[in-house]
C-alpha cells in the first residue's frame, strides 16, 4: 500500500539543489518511466504515438501517480531516425520497432537532408508534448526528454544487422553515418534549447553485449562527445547517459564523452561504480525492471535499500532508479514502492544504518 509522505521539496527544488550540491530532503529517485505510462492506463499503445495529448496526459499522470522526481517524454531510441526517413510499425499492445530502415545505400547520404524538428516525422507532436507537460507541472517538476544516442539513432536508419556488419566491412561508411545521425540529433535538442528541456541520451545498441570496447572508443565515444559538448554548450551541463547491458568496461569512456550521470543497468556492481568513477560523475541505478515487473513491493524495497548500501558516500552523489525502462505493464504498487525507498532509506542525511 502506498505510504503517505509530505515532501519537504518540490522536485524541481530537489534536482535543482541537488545539481548545486546543495541540501536536499531525500535523495532523488527517478524510476525510468517510458512509453510503461500510458499502457497501465489502458490504451491503445498506437494511438499514444500519435498524439501529443495522449503522450502527455500519460506522462503526467504517472508522474502524479508515483509522486516521481521526473517526467518527460520524447523521441525515445527510434524518433529521430523515424523522422530522417525509417518506417516503424506500432503494435496495439506493444512498443514501436523499426520495420524498413530507410538508408539502403550509404550513396543516399549524399542526397538525404537534415530533419527540421518543426516538420519531420512525428517530433512536432512531441514537442508539442513537451509543451503540454511544461504546462501542467509547471513549478512542480522539470521536463525531461530522452534521445537516442548516436549509435541507436544510426543503426535504426541502416538497420542494426547491417549496421553492425558495416563497422567491420564499411568502417569509413559507417563514420559518415555517424556524423549526419548526430547532426540530425543537434538540431532537435537545439528544438528543446528553445523550450528550456535539457535531453537525456539513451544507447542502448551501444552496450558492451552488442559492439566491443574497441568499437565503442572507435564509432560511439566521438559522436557521444559531440552530443554532450552540444548539451553543455546550451545547458551548461553535461547529459544523463544511459547504456544498457555490461558497461563496466565503458565507464571511464562515458565520463571522458562528458556525460554528467551515468545510469547504470541492473548487472552492474554499484559498489565498483562508485570506486572507479564515483568521483568523476554522479551514478544512477539500478532495480532490475524485472523486479518492478514481476516481483513484490518489499522486493524492490529490499534491492533499492541494496543500492543505497552500494552507493552511500559516492563524491558525485546517486540518484535511486530502475536499472533500464519500465516493462509495459509493471505494477503500479512496485513503481509506488521504489518511491517509498527513497523516502524511507534515502532521507537526507543518508543513515548508512538504516541500509544494513
Amino acid at each position: 500500500m502506498k505510504m503517505t509522505w509530505r515532501d519537504e521539496m518540490t522536485p524541481k527544488e530537489r534536482m535543482a539543489a541537488f545539481a548545486r550540491g546543495e541540501a536536499i530532503d531525500r535523495i532523488p529517485c527517478m524510476p525510468l518511466v517510458t512509453d510503461q505510462a500510458y499502457f497501465f492506463m489502458g490504451g491503445d499503445m498506437s494511438r499514444y504515438y500519435h498524439s501529443a495529448e495522449l503522450m502527455a496526459e500519460a506522462q503526467v499522470h504517472a508522474f502524479e501517480t508515483y509522486e516521481c522526481d521526473s517526467v518527460g517524454s520524447g523521441p525515445g531510441l527510434f524518433g529521430i531516425a523515424e523522422a530522417i526517413g525509417t518506417k516503424l510499425t506500432f503494435p496495439e499492445r506493444s512498443m514501436p520497432f523499426v520495420s524498413e530502415p530507410v538508408l539502403k545505400d550509404y550513396a543516399q547520404l549524399e542526397s538525404m537532408e537534415l530533419i527540421d524538428p518543426a516538420k519531420s516525422g512525428r517530433l512536432p507532436l512531441m514537442l508539442k508534448a513537451l509543451r503540454i507537460m511544461q504546462e501542467r507541472v509547471k513549478d512542480r517538476a522539470g521536463v525531461g526528454c530522452s534521445v537516442g544516442g548516436p549509435i541507436t539513432t544510426a543503426a535504426a536508419v541502416r538497420g542494426t544487422d547491417n549496421f553492425l556488419k558495416d563497422i567491420r566491412r564499411q568502417p569509413e561508411n559507417v563514420h559518415k553515418l555517424l556524423q549526419f545521425a548526430t547532426d540530425n540529433v543537434i538540431r532537435f535538442i537545439d528544438a528543446l534549447w528553445e523550450l528550456g528541456i535539457k535531453p537525456s541520451i539513451a544507447e542502448p545498441t551501444a552496450s558492451g553485449s552488442l559492439i566491443s570496447e574497441r568499437h565503442f572508443r572507435e564509432f560511439a565515444k566521438p559522436y557521444l562527445t559531440q552530443y554532450a559538448e552540444h548539451i553543455i554548450k546550451r545547458f551548461g551541463s553535461g547529459p544523463f547517459v544511459h547504456i544498457c547491458g555490461d558497461t563496466s568496461k565503458l565507464w571511464q569512456d562515458m565520463v571522458d564523452a562528458k556525460a554528467s550521470v551515468l545510469s547504470l543497468d541492473n548487472q552492474i556492481d554499484l559498489a565498483e561504480a562508485k570506486r572507479q568513477v564515483g568521483d568523476k560523475a554522479c551514478l544512477a541505478g539500478n532495480v532490475k525492471p524485472y523486479t518492478l515487473w514481476k516481483g513484490t513491493p518489499d522486493d524492490v524495497m529490499r534491492e533499492a535499500k541494496e543500492c543505497l548500501r552500494e552507493t552511500y558516500g559516492s563524491p558525485k552523489g546517486f540518484m535511486l532508479s530502475s536499472g533500464c525502462g519500465l516493462s509495459l505493464g509493471t505494477p503500479t504498487e512496485n513503481v509506488i514502492a521504489l518511491m517509498d525507498a527513497a523516502r524511507t532509506y534515502g532521507k537526507w542525511p543518508l543513515n548508512p544504518a538504516l541500509f544494513e
